[in-house]
């Protein structure tokens, strides 16, 4: 009886290790516009894969991407305006495996259309 009770034990913090490990997986990456205006046409763009969203203001997006089957990558917010074309690095270069999470927080936008920007970063690697 002891060893059965071992042998739960043994898998079910092994099935603890696997699903905590599934949670990390990927990007995490929240948007917040404390701006008074919406902003749309913004961009996730990433290994294989980008997704398209808009902000009202004074509101919160999150975002999961799993980027797979590539070799050097980055993740980067594209943002169009009438005005002017914006790229802004969240994750500067990645590889398979990598995880983390940002914050991407819209302070405000100028005359010109430019978004002012403040991002946060917690990458990990495998």
């Amino acid at each position: 009886m002891r060893k059965v009770f071992v042998a739960a034990a043994i898998l079910l913090v092994l099935a603890v290790m696997v699903l905590s490990r599934k949670s990390e997986e990927g990007f995490r990456i929240t948007v917040h516009n404390q701006s008074d205006q919406e902003i749309s046409r913004l961009t996730l763009v990433y290994p294989n894969g980008s997704k398209k969203f808009k902000m009202e203001a004074y509101s919160e997006k999150k975002l999961h991407v799993i980027p797979r089957n590539f070799g050097e990558g980055s993740i980067n917010l594209l943002y169009e305006d009438k005005l002017t074309k914006q790229d802004i690095t969240i994750f500067g270069y990645i590889e398979n495996n990598y995880w983390g999470k940002a914050d991407i927080i819209i302070d405000s936008k100028t005359e010109n259309g430019d978004l002012q920007v403040t991002v946060k970063t917690e990458d990990h690697l495998y």
